[in-house]
């Protein structure tokens, strides 16, 4: 039976803040973020590369790209180059080898107060196959939109359409995630926007992950199917291996630090409810409960599931943690999860979105120019991650 939570104390983790923690409080003494442990610079394969990413012992970490300006989210073009979302309204192409093209392949209208600008991005299941089309969510003065835009042959972006709006934004929790899930349709994690009754209203479509359907995303739609509700701020979602089970990070209120606290690893269901603001913490009553819980804020965004086979950390769900400043791999038996591995901490700074790339790496952008960073010169970086054979 699968355990309804589990506390797990976390190490060399320093704070408290809910969101991604406010900047006051993370500017604490720096860091030497300018070498990596078991880091050779980018004599690895990349991500053209046919042959699966191994390290030959431990975990070997890469900076593969650098100057970026708040990379928020990344998706794998077919032949192996990256889309790069910047918060300030940028789309960026990465090389192969990690070369970013100078000019931006697409600008974006946004409103970048606070925490909101161009956030995630991914692309049409069927994107080589008829169907060229980004999605991206965007923050605009208007509120929240997922946006549907065609990529050319040469990368270049154009806007085709809103695909969904009427999603409140507000200066925290517009969350900023959407991913597509196994079953083609399009998820797309909302926060409550700062105003935490609106999780659990049925009229609003904050604090919820919606679902739509291929026919939605490819037109427009008002009216998504509410796949849960009741979260705060979901930044990280993807579907494990196997079982295709979706799970999702959220962060927790701050200034509860403890046994009860705070940061959460949710499995999702259809029509789940997972309480905010009604409870949260371990005691979650008739609401879906956690399946993790930090007991110190690390303020947790995107999350991938490693899912190239013949590693030490295939079926792992790693999680990139911005006031945390390290990178979380934790293990999973039937939906619940059984361990922790903390990596890095404290070396690469605020870590925002995680991927995994084609040749089984995993992609993990810093976030260390968003205000509330100590950046050096080379940020922001993409770091890619070779894990340990099995």
């Amino acid at each position: 039976m699968r355990r309804p939570w589990l506390v797990v104390a976390v190490i060399a983790l320093t704070g408290c803040a809910g969101a991604d923690g406010p900047s006051a409080v993370e500017q604490t003494a720096r860091s030497d973020r300018t070498a990596s442990p078991s880091v050779g610079e980018t004599s690895v394969p990349g991500p053209a590369s046919t042959a699966p990413a191994r390290a030959a012992g431990a975990v070997r970490v890469d900076v593969f790209a650098t100057d970026l300006e708040i990379p928020w989210d990344l998706a794998f073009l077919p032949d192996g180059r990256m889309l790069v979302t910047e918060r300030p309204g940028r789309v960026r192409l990465v090389e192969r080898d990690g070369a970013v093209r100078p000019d931006p392949v697409a600008r974006v209208e946004v409103s970048a107060q606070g925490e909101g600008g161009l956030l995630g991005i991914d692309l049409d299941p069927q994107f080589g196959e008829g169907q060229p089309f980004a999605y991206l969510f965007v923050t605009t003065r208007d509120g929240m939109q997922v946006q549907r835009w065609r990529v050319a042959a040469d990368a270049r972006m154009t806007r085709e359409a809103v695909v969904l709006g009427g999603i409140r934004a507000g200066r925290i929790h517009d969350s900023g995630r959407l991913r597509f899930g196994p079953d083609a349709n399009l998820y797309v994690a909302t926060g409550e926007a700062g105003q935490g009754n609106l999780a659990q209203d049925p009229r609003s479509l904050n604090g919820k992950v919606l679902r739509l359907t291929p026919e939605q995303y490819r037109t427009q739609t008002d009216r998504p199917t509410i796949f849960s509700l009741g979260h705060r701020n979901p930044q990280g979602l993807d579907w494990q291996p196997g079982s295709n089970r979706l799970v999702i990070t959220d962060h927790g209120p701050s200034g509860f630090d403890g046994p009860s606290c705070c940061d959460e690893v949710d499995v999702v269901v259809q029509d789940g409810n997972y309480g905010w603001p009604a409870v949260f913490g371990r005691d979650h009553g008739a609401f879906r409960a956690p399946v993790m819980l930090w007991q110190r804020t690390i303020a947790p965004s995107g999350a991938a599931f490693a899912t190239m086979p013949g590693t030490a950390w295939t079926g792992s769900y790693l999680v990139a943690a911005l006031r945390g400043k390290a990178l979380h791999r934790l293990t999973f038996a039937d939906g619940d999860i059984t361990g922790e591995e903390v990596l890095f901490p404290g070396v690469y700074g605020r870590l925002r979105a995680v991927v995994e790339g084609p040749d089984g790496a995993m992609y993990v952008t810093t976030s260390n120019r968003d205000g509330r960073g100590d950046p050096i010169r080379s940020d922001d970086r993409i770091l890619r991650i070779a894990p340990p054979p099995a």
